[in-house]
Order: structure tokens, then C-alpha cells, then sequence
């Protein structure tokens, strides 16, 4: 395994708009609440377990949300996910961030859009972003075809892109969907074989898998370990990667590609 191999642990903090993608309402404010509890759940998990993390905020939340923000930046990164996360336009770019350092009084370099969707490398880079972790190298039906595009990390120009991790050869897929819903085993093996080949691991999460789901018609992909059974998952799973890695967050890696390039 490469020399202290780094694991990048992120979360997509946005409003819980799932229910809407399956035709079921939910107003604003329950969003923003579910939202809320569950990166409550996950930082008080970052702390017990002594892990930083990048979160991958809207500038919505954010807004609604200022002094979780403000407990967010003291011990992790925060990165931009667009202003609204069921919304988009490329002026959303430059928009969030600079709502997002008001809120934050931090610097933010990293971007990843809602439900990873493509955007410009050139109007990321132009919005006065450093990297960018929107891709992600899989076959998903109904929502990737990436099986032919770069898995692990690259430059184009000065924007460093960093897919979200996927197996070697067979690209078993290691964000959200897969820890919940591949037996752990299988995960762990994935997991480590990205670290043996590319020396680092990328991974994300939703802070609102983390609150109790049970009221929502969602498919059983999306809601399956909802709420507590998915926080033991998780610390398991940060557990068992601490003893095969660093945590680190984006912005450490995006430095240190920097230094080596």
C-alpha cells in the first residue's frame, strides 16, 4: 500500500429533497429540519471518532443553518454543492461560494454538484474554485454511464478533479448507495484496493441517511439502514479505514496533488 495512503471523507449537506424525485411533497422547512438533525448526528460522530471530513454544503442550508455552519468549519472543510440542491444555473457557482464564506468567515476552494450531474470544468474554474469532486466513474441505470471516463484524480489546467472512488477493473461503487446496500465485506475489499492503486480513497455520504426514514415511501436502496442502524455503519466502517489510512480533507489533498504535480 502507497505511504500513508489519505481518506477523503465528505458529506452533500443539502435540503432532503429526495421525496420529490418520487412524487411525494415535502415543504421547505421539513427538509431544511431533517437536513439539520441529521448533520447534527453525523458531526457528533466526526467528534467521537476524532475524524475531519469535507462537507459539500448548499448555500441554502447554509443560510437557514448558520451556527451548525459555524460548528461545521472549526474542526472540518467546507465546500460548496450549488445554491439549491433541486435547482441549477452555472451563475449558482460563484453565488454559493460567496455566500458560503460569508456564512462559514472561511475560504471556500472545493465545488461538487447535486446529484453529480456535469458542469463545466471552465465556468468552475472561472467561479474561483480549486478543485472539483462532481464525477463519478460508474454505470448506475437511470443515473451514470461513466464507465469509460477517468476513475482516479486529474488536472485540467488548474482545476483538479477527483472522481468519487470506484474499484479498480470492476469499479464497484463505494459512495452512499454501495455502503448501504453491498454487504460490508464486500465494501472493505473495494475500499482497500482503491487505496493499494491509487493511494487515496474518496468517499460521501448524506447527512439526512442518518435520521430515522420510516415516514417516507422512499425505495428500500435509498432508505435501507436509515437513521441510527446507518450511524453504526458508518463508524464501523471509519473505524476499520482508520487502520488502512489517514483522514484528511479535500482541501489536504488538493494541496498536496499541487505539491506533487
Amino acid at each position: 500500500m502507497p505511504a500513508d495512503p489519505l481518506i477523503l471523507l465528505s458529506f452533500d449537506v443539502e435540503e432532503f429533497d429526495a421525496p420529490l424525485e418520487f412524487g411525494q411533497d415535502i415543504a421547505e422547512d421539513e427538509q431544511l429540519r431533517i437536513g439539520a438533525a441529521g448533520l447534527v448526528a453525523v458531526l457528533d460522530l466526526m467528534d467521537r471518532l476524532g475524524v475531519t471530513a469535507t462537507f459539500f454544503t448548499t448555500a441554502n442550508f447554509a443560510l437557514h443553518e448558520p451556527e451548525l455552519i459555524h460548528r461545521l468549519v472549526e474542526r472540518h472543510e467546507l465546500a460548496s454543492h450549488g445554491y439549491w440542491h433541486s435547482a441549477w444555473e452555472d451563475a449558482d457557482l460563484l453565488k454559493s461560494r460567496r455566500a458560503l464564506e460569508k456564512v462559514g468567515r472561511t475560504e471556500v476552494i472545493g465545488f461538487r454538484r447535486a446529484r453529480l450531474q456535469p458542469t463545466s470544468h471552465e465556468a468552475i474554474r472561472d467561479a474561483g474554485y480549486r478543485y472539483n469532486s462532481s464525477e463519478n466513474p460508474i454505470w448506475l441505470p437511470g443515473r451514470y454511464n461513466n464507465l469509460f471516463k477517468q476513475r482516479t484524480r486529474y488536472f485540467d489546467g488548474e482545476l483538479l478533479n477527483v472522481p468519487i472512488s470506484a474499484s479498480p477493473v470492476l469499479r464497484v461503487p463505494l459512495f452512499w448507495l454501495g455502503v448501504k446496500n453491498f454487504p460490508m465485506p464486500l465494501v472493505r475489499s473495494a475500499s482497500a484496493r482503491c487505496l493499494q492503486h491509487d493511494g487515496y480513497l474518496n468517499i460521501f455520504f448524506h447527512p439526512w441517511e442518518f435520521v430515522d426514514l420510516a415516514d417516507w415511501s422512499l425505495p428500500g436502496y435509498a432508505k435501507r439502514h436509515s437513521g441510527q442502524p446507518m450511524l453504526d455503519r458508518l463508524a464501523g466502517y471509519i473505524e476499520w479505514l482508520k487502520t488502512r489510512g489517514r483522514f484528511a480533507t479535500m482541501r489536504e489533498f488538493d494541496e498536496r496533488m499541487r505539491g506533487a504535480n
